[in-house]
């Protein structure tokens, strides 16, 4: 290993949720005399529309610009000239340049992503594609096993080379924060938020997330519970949908931290009818089941879910209400249980640092 390698882990952008496992990545490698960096874009889109950028001071910019092929417009990434890293961890892309052109040569490549197309229909091809890019990887790392499955038995890819990192929001701080809200701070959210069916949506307001389906369940919750309130936390392109639910929605921006942890004191459940992410593990650190469809577009975080932890209720958003409604009304807070193995910064820093030393030391 070279004196002070550096890691380079490029990204679309730098989310708030993202940092706390890029600081601990970063302590980590620094603790073994690596230095880290984030070499990362600005949001475009529905992205952009989700106000969540953060720029800390381990982030560069990463030069890009779109190139069209065909109907498609492709971005096309190049780090920056004065970076000379180890090893660069990059998006698990059938289309990632920057990995593709890393994957020449005997400069070290980790890739890293769903493994499987989760969230949309990739297809035959884009699959190949990005197999034939996986097997030239140093290593791959996935978030769940569902796709560590998928790339050795579909992809073939040498099973020593592939490895389950989990992926986490700061859990950890989340269900301590859970914890402490005591007696009186109790009072103090009974007051704000007077016992009653409460349910709790957190994610980006965009289309994945299917909230035109979310208000029309808010609303017919309404009208069967009239003390029924959903508490929407988040931004998104899509947030001025939610003026149609009125007084059903109550709609909260932004809340991280002790803030999101006092709201699990008050909800039954979260209602996620399309795209389940990494929520999963908020719902996990909370111990609030995820009320969601039979949406075929799960990310894989989704998997961390067990039975009773994800409850599929019908696809429409009348019988979606009236379930869940019965549902939370048999549930108990106080009988909530809260799990002790659920992901953490800690166990997905450690396990993406163990991967880059492994690499590095070859």
């Amino acid at each position: 290993m070279s004196a002070d390698p550096l890691v380079v882990v490029t990204q679309p952008y730098v989310p708030a949720y993202r940092v706390p496992l890029f600081e601990s990545i970063r302590g980590r490698l620094k603790d073994r005399g690596i230095r880290f960096v984030v070499a990362a874009g600005h949001p475009i889109g529905a992205q952009a529309a989700r106000g969540d950028r953060e720029s800390p001071p381990w982030r560069v910019d990463i030069r890009s610009r779109g190139v069209r092929l065909g109907a498609r417009t492709v971005e096309w990434r190049a780090l920056p000239s004065d970076l000379k890293p180890d090893v660069v961890v990059s998006e698990l892309e059938a289309l990632n340049n920057l990995a593709w052109t890393r994957s020449f040569g005997r400069r070290k490549l980790v890739l890293w992503g769903h493994g499987r197309p989760y969230v949309n229909d990739a297809g035959a091809l884009s699959d190949r594609i990005e197999w034939a890019l996986a097997r030239r990887a140093d290593a791959v790392m996935t978030y769940a096993d569902g796709g560590r499955k998928y790339l050795v038995e579909s992809g073939k890819l040498d099973p020593e080379r592939v490895v389950t990192i989990g992926n986490s929001t700061d859990s950890a701080s989340l269900r301590a924060a859970y914890n402490a809200v005591d007696a009186v701070e109790k009072e103090r959210l009974l007051h704000r938020w007077p016992r009653a069916p409460r349910a709790l949506f957190v994610g980006g307001l965009d289309a994945a997330k299917r909230i035109d389906f979310l208000v029309d369940a808010a609303i017919a919750a309404r009208q069967r519970e009239p003390r029924f309130t959903l508490l929407v936390v988040g931004m998104g392109e899509m947030q001025d949908a939610l003026s149609r639910a009125g007084d059903a929605v109550e709609h909260i921006p932004s809340a991280r931290g002790a803030e999101l942890a006092r709201l699990g004191h008050v909800v039954q459940a979260m209602w996620m009818p399309g795209r389940i992410g990494l929520v999963a593990v908020d719902s996990l650190a909370l111990g609030l089941p995820v009320f969601t469809t039979s949406y075929r577009y799960h990310a894989p975080e989704a998997e961390f879910l067990r039975a009773g932890e994800r409850v599929t209720l019908p696809d429409d958003p009348q019988a979606f209400a009236e379930r869940a409604l019965r549902l939370m009304a048999e549930g108990s807070i106080a009988n909530r249980v809260l799990r002790s193995d659920i992901p953490t910064i800690e166990s997905v820093s450690q396990n993406f640092a163990d991967v880059v030393m492994n690499v590095l030391d070859r």
